[in-house]
């Protein structure tokens, strides 16, 4: 079997890649935290010029055509880098209104948000309701009522993405995040991400589609989450095999210390396993097959999996892991926020229980 990516997937892999390594560096990353923003508007505009942004939209609105294997080889090379740009609400939200959305939506949408014009994100988590496939935030006569958690860049987008509940079920609507009903305020992650939380009150929206677009916002918005942390992951595995080649305890490289050889083969594996499982989900869910089981089973691994990475980069550091003068703890806390977004280790795996009990 051959599980090499297509020419296409690795050209788009390369080409975020060189854009993240020429600009992305340490200076770099501390202006944009000092800032407070968390969004490195010189970095976005060189994705938006260099035609990223519409890799994965299709070719009528100005994009690509590729899958949602493009979208983890990019969020991949982000995570790599840690750079504090909005890809993947962005992407998400934009394959979404182009999969589902009418003729109209995606016409005056989608090309402006491949041009940089417009920002989109999405709103799906609530207070107290860990089941997203059960919105509480409630769409009627074309209004919605209710209160989103955790949104990402909503003070810079345009339009949000919301989940709501219907006479007809669960469904996705869009929204205006200027309208003056709307009410934001701001928290801030584990990464130092401003997030906000969004008040909605009959806020004029129009929906997208029903059900099967909230099953597949859940599942992309995962497969996001798995890619990015498999770029982090990678990224922090080889900083510790770098550091422990150098770094000498008695005379020798620790790297030659067997405990620390094993203890690092150990997290090799794990993030193998979050490779493998996050291009696994992603390569269903661009061959429209049932992906929700391969997506669970990629969520979970992107967070216990990736947690003991953490914890085995930071140990292996010693002292220099939490150093703000070394990059690694950037890579810890961006583990610990893809972790716990939609759902830690123990929430997915009951969600996986529960799927595979229903298929008995």
């Amino acid at each position: 079997m051959n599980f090499d990516l297509p020419e296409e997937h690795n050209e788009v892999a390369e080409l975020t890649t060189r854009i993240l390594e020429d600009h992305v560096n340490i200076e770099n990353l501390r202006e944009i935290e000092a800032a407070g923003d968390w969004f490195d508007r010189a970095l976005w505009e060189k994705f938006v010029s260099s035609g990223i942004i519409g890799v994965t939209l299709n070719e009528d609105v100005g994009g690509s055509g590729l899958d949602i294997l493009a979208l983890v080889c990019i969020l991949r090379s982000q995570g790599q880098y840690v750079a504090p740009i909005p890809l993947l609400p962005n992407l998400v939200s934009a394959m979404t209104v182009d999969k589902f959305g009418s003729k109209e939506h995606r016409e005056s949408l989608l090309p402006e948000v491949i041009n940089g014009s417009k920002l989109l994100t999405f709103a799906s988590q609530e207070f107290l309701n860990d089941q997203f496939m059960e919105p509480h935030t409630e769409f009627k006569d074309g209004v919605i009522t209710g209160k989103k958690l955790v949104v990402e860049y909503a003070n810079h987008s345009d339009s949000a993405l919301v989940t709501v509940t219907t006479d007809e079920g669960p469904a996705v609507c869009i929204v205006d995040l200027k309208d003056p009903s709307i009410a934001m305020s701001s928290s801030d992650s584990t990464r130092g991400e401003p997030l906000w939380e969004i008040s909605f009150t009959e806020t004029p929206a129009e929906k997208l589609a029903g059900i099967e677009s909230v099953l597949w916002l859940f599942q992309v918005s995962l497969v996001g989450l798995c890619a990015t942390q498999l770029g982090v992951t990678e990224t922090a595995l080889k900083m510790t095999a770098s550091y422990t080649s150098e770094r000498e305890q008695f005379g020798r490289p620790l790297a030659t210390f067997q405990a620390v050889t094993q203890r690092l083969a150990d997290q090799f594996i794990n993030v193998g396993g979050i490779r493998l499982t996050t291009f696994s989900a992603a390569w269903r869910l661009s061959a429209d097959l049932d992906a929700l089981e391969d997506t669970l089973i990629a969520k979970w691994w992107a967070s216990e999996r990736a947690t003991e990475i953490a914890h085995a980069s930071q140990h292996c550091h010693g002292g220099m892991g939490v150093s703000k003068d070394y990059p690694l703890h950037r890579y810890t806390l961006w583990n610990k926020h893809i972790t716990t977004s939609l759902g830690a280790g123990t929430q997915t795996l009951r969600s996986l229980g529960v799927l595979l009990a229903s298929e008995q």
